[in-house]
């Protein structure tokens, strides 16, 4: 029986809005222009808001977030990353209801991409009747979240779900009861069952609330108790897990056949000392199979536990080999560059923060285990693992395709992986994992998965610990094995073969921000800075330039988005210009023209000798709808052609792999030694002095490189 509110919503009255006062549409207007946010779709969230009820301490976060926070200037650049205190965000801080919008869509942020939370906002506005008051596209609604995503940072209750997450399944029955707690309900109907309830808590004639169902329970638990955690009270199997006395609103996580939610409401009857209920029933079963698009990282071996029904033991043990296999990648893994010809240790571009965790790297994905009782089978795991090892997987001509992709790697990482725990157990004599193998226990696939997303972490600065967690897809599972592989395949005639088109490292640098940064645009070789879910991830050198590798290697985040110009427009990605002509494509010495540091066998010493000639740097950006797309050029007067283009990743990829040398730490025997060195492995046939375009300077010292001013 439906209830007497439940036929025809309450609409809001656009007359209401704060914002149309003349001088604060002036205000509106001009805000609206520099986050690129259409006026109305800041209207729609002042209607949206307008039917929440939302607790006083959250519009408190709330408006203390939207004032914004930390942002940085990129050297030479007028773009600021980070979040500013005024625009959009400060006009909305200024509107309860606008600020009650904002904190519903920072308790999505937990699991949904800021498109996917726009797509929820706009639903609820159709089932509010917002629309009809102020018609705004649903676009429109996704890039004023995308806009304001940022300012939430701080204030994403991930710790929360993790709490709620660990909480629900200590307390089932039975292991992954209902499955269904960590998939995918569709944006209409989360948004209908939403609407349902905040009319419902807003109607003063229904005194209870009862929301029955499993689908995508855990986190319409979690933003719940955020949102009214005095009125919001969860029950599972008869036991209340949170929440205690006369709440209003009772959550009852039940599974049920057709992945429903159940809402009945219930009002005061004056003739009867009783409570008459009436139902609504949302239906999700289409979506009941889709995983979330992320869930808070400590939850990631809750999701895996429920993804793949793994028992207590497999999860222990799926976390004891994560921890092994990204100790085998920090120890022997390499990457390449440019056919197999430059290479580095996986170690040397590793960030500090993760070279002090990468150990206990487990811990971050929500693993507890005893580091002082597995470091020494971890240890064992590690022992037992070669570099031959792989090359003899590698070398294998009967699985060699013509191209390294995905889908050979996974069966590769897979293959490993068994030979791994058959070589551990005839060097040590007993099994690597107790009483069972990886294959039957089906973890092969969560080891991967996990493995390859903790090592992403090892190029983010600062260390991500509140990073999302992706859910495990096979496309997201063929991409990870062929980050891992290339790590560890090495020298295999394979590699050889596969690193000729591919840059490896621009590989992994994009895997790793398609990680962190759910729902960026991508991050290819191209492309220097990207927006995704409130983050901007951008090459650290942008910051300040130099010559220190591991910081040349780095990616760096910040909360907010990407601003340009003196009107601080709002743009998404910050890419260079593809162009043939850059500094790696400079034209090639003559022989008379290389550096000469021996007559005969005496070493003559290679000093640094400065020349006064003036570089320019020029920068020029174009800005185009999300987009803004950088050139640099390099110029002196030395230059009869045009300015030479000269472009960031290649430079910063060639201080990546360059053997650097700190001559002023140097003995002078030990500087001998290493040019003797470098003279047997034929450097010296391929140094010299090349000025600005390319040409060499005929008339420098031959023992001399010269330095340019800049």
């Amino acid at each position: 029986m439906a209830g007497p509110s439940s036929g025809v919503r309450k609409q809001w009255d656009i007359g209401h809005s704060i914002f149309l006062a003349g001088a604060v549409v002036r205000s509106l207007i001009k805000a609206g222009s520099e986050d690129d946010i259409q006026p109305q779709a800041i209207l729609a969230m002042e209607g949206l808001g307008a039917g929440l009820l939302v607790d006083q301490e959250r519009i408190s976060d709330g408006v203390d977030a939207l004032k914004g926070g930390e942002n940085r200037k990129f050297n030479q650049l007028m773009i600021t990353a980070g979040l500013t205190n005024g625009g959009a965000a400060r006009l909305m801080r200024d509107s309860i209801p606008c600020v009650a919008a904002f904190v519903l869509a920072v308790a999505c942020k937990t699991c949904f991409t800021d498109q996917e939370t726009g797509s929820i906002l706009y639903e609820m506005m159709h089932f509010r009747g917002v629309l009809r008051s102020v018609p705004v596209s649903r676009t429109q609604i996704e890039r004023a979240v995308g806009a304001l995503s940022g300012y939430g940072h701080n204030i994403v209750p991930n710790t929360l779900f993790d709490d709620v997450a660990s909480t629900i399944t200590r307390n089932m029955t039975q292991s992954l009861e209902m499955p269904g707690l960590l998939s995918r309900s569709g944006a209409k109907e989360i948004a209908e069952v939403l609407s349902d309830v905040f009319e419902s808590l807003q109607d003063t004639k229904i005194k209870k609330i009862t929301l029955e169902g499993h689908q995508t329970g855990i986190w319409f638990v979690t933003m719940l108790v955020w949102l009214l955690p005095n009125d919001t009270q969860l029950i599972l199997h008869n036991k209340i897990l949170f929440g205690r006395g006369n709440f209003r609103l009772k959550i009852i996580l039940k599974q049920r056949d057709d992945s429903a939610w159940y809402i009945q409401k219930w009002y005061s009857e004056e003739r009867i000392s009783e409570l008459v209920g009436g139902f609504d029933n949302v239906p999700t079963k289409e979506h009941r199979s889709l995983p979330l698009s992320h869930v808070p990282v400590k939850s990631a071996k809750t999701y895996l536990a429920a993804a793949y029904r793994l028992p207590e033991d497999a999860v222990e043990a799926t976390g004891l080999i994560v921890t092994a296999l990204v100790n085998i990648v920090f120890e022997h893994g390499t990457f390449w560059l440019s056919g197999n010809r430059y290479r580095i240790p996986f170690k040397d571009i590793c960030q500090m923060h993760f070279i002090e965790r990468y150990h206990t790297i487990t811990k971050v994905f929500g693993w507890n285990l005893d580091f002082d009782k597995v470091n020494e089978r971890i240890s064992h795991i590690v022992a037992a693992y070669t570099y031959e090892l792989s090359l003899t997987l590698a070398a294998d001509n009967g699985m060699q395709p013509e191209i390294l992709d995905g889908v050979f790697s996974y069966k590769m990482m897979s293959r490993l992986l068994l030979q791994l725990e058959a070589s551990f157990f005839k060097s040590r004599g007993f099994a690597m994992i107790q009483e069972n193998n990886l294959e039957h226990m089906g973890i092969i696939d969560p080891i991967i998965h996990v493995a390859a997303e903790a090592l992403y972490c090892s190029i983010i600065e600062p260390f991500p610990c509140d990073r999302p967690f992706r859910p495990l897809t096979v496309a997201t599972l063929h991409s990870n094995a062929e980050s891992i592989w290339r790590l560890l395949s090495g020298d295999s005639p394979l590699q050889q073969r596969s690193h000729e088109n591919v840059n490896q490292i621009a590989y992994f640098r994009s895997e790793a921000v398609k990680s962190i940064c759910p729902g960026a645009l991508g991050f290819g070789s191209a492309v220097l800075a990207v927006v995704g879910n409130g983050h901007v991830a951008y090459a650290t050198p942008l910051m300040e330039p130099s010559t220190e590798r591991r910081y040349c290697a780095g990616i760096s985040m910040i909360p907010g988005t990407l601003r340009w110009g003196e009107d601080h427009a709002r743009y998404l990605i910050l890419r260079e210009v593809e162009a043939a002509e850059f500094a790696s494509a400079r034209r090639f010495y003559e022989a008379s023209q290389r550096i000469e540091v021996f007559q005969e066998e005496t070493y003559l010493g290679l000093e640094a000798l400065p020349n006064s000639e003036m570089v320019k740097v020029e920068t020029l950006i174009s800005p185009s709808e999300n987009t803004l797309t950088l050139t640099t050029y390099l110029d002196s007067p030395s230059l009869q052609d045009a300015p030479v283009a000269v472009n960031w990743w290649r430079s910063i990829e060639a201080l990546a792999f360059a053997e650097l040398i700190h001559g002023h730490d140097m003995s002078a025997f030990g500087e001998r030694e290493l040019a003797r060195s470098w003279k047997a492995r034929g450097f010296f046939d391929k140094i010299a002095w090349l000025a600005v375009g390319g040409l060499t300077n005929g008339n420098a010292i031959k023992h001399h490189i010269t330095t340019t001013r800049l």
